[in-house]
């Protein structure tokens, strides 16, 4: 049998890497009576809690030639932070199982964690458990978050006659991962789009502050693209929707980039996907909401459309008063005929 590098996590061991990775995280806060080194975490909540999970596998969801080591331990727990924004939660916790190759390098697995600690520490979240296991496949990190739920605020509630909103802006996953793979590529906005695929940004902040508005009856993250993740919505709360195609806010750069890539920017803004934004339902009222609480959130908040009665379908509108149907575009992990 080989002998392992001299620098791989074979060659440290399981348990030191642990101790070594324990380390470089926040691993106590408020509400964790036992935290990292016993069987289970002991933790305390005020309410009902939020639990999510998320994973990243190498190949899949990241590649090392487009993102750093801490890039994906950013991205691994920025997925999950947004499943509780997209619920109106505050985040609290983390719990992080990595199955590494043998051979993986000591200083890749503590880089990811600098990652993982730098988004814990800006979310204030405390990394409360995990695990480790060797695998002869790729990397994989698997995630699960908890968090106060607060309204708990679902995907099921939008009515016929609330308007449709998206923070930020969409798109830009796509047009980052292209500039990414094309880094001779320059287009206006370059760093922002990259960094938007490389290390997305939860809305954590907003979503917590929208789960606090009585006006705002539904939400949802745009993880799989604009498109599909309405249709999510809309099939939750058993309503209609028209998705009014101009009013989609694209950031700067990305017309350019779909450009250089020979697409149509509006695939990008509908279904490119790993926006992390938060789409929400709301009624009339908080038209006049909005504009304060996107001054105070330093986030855009756009109106993009309305909800109809289920009989109406769900509808993209565009220029001219035509319209075409709405369907799925976004990422599909198990895609029927493929296989």
């Amino acid at each position: 049998m080989a002998r392992a590098p001299d620098n791989s996590v074979a060659s440290v061991g399981e348990f030191a890497l642990i101790d070594r990775l324990r380390r470089l995280v926040p691993t106590r806060g408020r509400g964790v009576t036992v935290g990292l080194g016993d069987d289970a975490a002991v933790l305390s909540f005020a309410g009902p809690v939020l639990a999510t999970c998320d994973i990243q596998v190498e190949g899949v969801h990241f590649t090392w030639d487009l993102c750093t080591a801490e890039d994906v331990g950013w991205r691994a727990v920025a997925v999950n932070l947004s499943d509780i924004a997209a619920m109106g939660g505050t985040p609290r916790f983390i719990l992080i199982s990595m199955a590494l190759q043998p051979t993986t390098s000591v200083a890749r697995v503590e880089e990811m964690y600098r990652g993982i600690a730098e988004i814990a520490r800006a979310y204030e979240v405390v990394i409360a458990g995990g695990n480790l296991s060797s695998t002869p496949g790729p990397l994989v990190v698997d995630v699960t978050a908890l968090g106060d739920a607060g309204r708990a605020l679902t995907r099921a509630g939008a009515r016929p006659g609330d308007r449709v909103w998206v923070t930020g802006t969409v798109g830009k996953g796509a047009a980052g991962r292209f500039l990414a793979q094309h880094p001779a590529v320059r287009v206006p906005g370059r760093e922002a789009l990259v960094a938007a695929y490389c290390r997305p940004t939860p809305r954590v902040d907003a979503g917590r502050t929208l789960g606090g508005v009585s006006d705002v009856s539904a939400m949802i993250d745009t993880s799989d693209g604009t498109a599909g993740d309405l249709l999510h919505l809309a099939e939750a709360s058993g309503v209609g929707v028209r998705l009014e195609m101009d009013r989609l806010p694209a950031p700067p750069g990305l017309a350019e980039a779909a450009r250089e890539a020979g697409e149509d920017p509006e695939a990008w803004t509908l279904a490119g996907g790993e926006d992390y934004e938060l789409l929400f339902t709301a009624g009339a009222a908080f038209d006049t909401q909005a504009p304060g609480l996107a001054a105070r959130l330093a986030v855009p908040l756009t109106r993009i459309g309305e909800i109809l009665s289920a009989t109406e379908g769900c509808w993209i509108s565009e220029r001219g008063a035509r319209r075409r149907p709405l369907a799925v575009q976004g990422w599909d992990h198990f895609p029927r005929g493929r296989g």
